[in-house]
């Protein structure tokens, strides 16, 4: 009662930001299984839920719906604190991860020593980044080398794996992935029943991969809902975004499927597929509705990425 006669915020938990953040947190440091420990604490000493010790972050988090833009600014909250802590290979996954591999890569052109090149966790996190703007073959050379030092890094596995499916090297990036299911914990489930989000996502540490989870939902049994839950996982890939799309396209959901293309090329202007296709898609639904002025200024500004790099 005399608390809140003389002001005082009385404390309590958004337990659904608390989850957020957990999550978040085990992204921005590496962790998949258990509990990361921390605790905040308020200038009198009070221990406080991350809702309070993060109030700006709090209140923006309420005002966005999506997983990855909560995630997002999480992310940018745990940089005051964590970013100058964490080790280098963990700098270029907060980049990645956060859909901004570009700065991954020029952290590492900055910040990687030809030391760093001989540690195998730090080649296979450039190989990540290095898959997710499209430059495969550096993709496939670095995560060799990493495998080379450490034949059990997984990521350095899953980075190979990815890269040598889109390099249309199907056969080799099948066994990878093959072996990664056998050597995982998988078999020491005990279920009946898997479902596809269960072995993709982060938290079960099973087969993090876009490339594999597009292959596990691009059939016509798999329903919207699921293809929305692996976006949680995969929206910083832009071959997941577009292939996403491409499934709606299939499914006659033609609006979502160009919202989709036109959002991806706008944060990923290097992903080939994705910009080729929105433009083509566009083109082909002016024809249809008879309409020589749908998105327009998108349609020029996809235009010009295509002229720029001769596509």
């Amino acid at each position: 009662m005399f608390g809140n006669l003389f002001g005082r915020k009385k404390i309590i938990e958004d337990k659904e930001f608390t989850s957020d953040f957990d999550d978040a947190l085990k992204r921005y440091i590496g962790v998949t299984d258990g509990k990361v420990d921390y605790e905040f604490k308020d200038k009198k000493g009070n221990v406080i839920p991350p809702s309070f010790a993060f109030e700006g972050t709090y209140n923006e988090w309420k005002t966005i719906q999506s997983v990855w833009d909560r995630r997002s600014v999480i992310f940018s909250a745990l940089d005051e604190i964590y970013l100058s802590n964490i080790p280098k290979e963990q700098i270029i996954e907060r980049f990645v991860i956060d859909r901004y591999p570009e700065k991954a890569l020029m952290f590492s052109e900055k910040y990687i020593s030809e030391d760093d090149l001989k540690n195998d966790e730090i080649l296979a996190s450039l190989s990540k980044c290095h898959f997710f703007l499209s430059n495969y073959d550096k993709s496939i050379e670095l995560a060799q080398k990493a495998i080379n030092l450490n034949s059990e890094n997984k990521k350095a596995q899953i980075a190979l794996a990815d890269s040598l499916h889109m390099t249309n090297k199907h056969d080799e990036a099948h066994e990878i992935y093959q072996a990664i299911l056998k050597s995982s914990t998988l078999k020491d489930w005990n279920k009946d029943e898997i479902n596809i989000i269960e072995i993709i996502e982060y938290s079960n540490d099973i087969l993090n991969s876009s490339v594999y989870a597009v292959g596990l939902l691009s059939n016509t049994a798999t329903d919207e809902t699921t293809w929305n839950k692996a976006a949680a996982e995969f929206y910083h890939c832009p071959f997941f975004r577009s292939q996403h799309a491409f499934w709606l396209i299939e499914n006659d959901q033609n609006l979502k499927a160009i919202a989709k293309l036109i959002s991806t090329t706008q944060e990923f202007p290097w992903y080939k597929d994705a910009v080729v296709n929105a433009k083509s898609i566009i083109l082909q639904f002016r024809e249809q509705m008879s309409s020589a002025d749908l998105w327009e200024s998108e349609l020029e500004y996809l235009s010009e990425i295509i002229q720029k790099n001769d596509w």
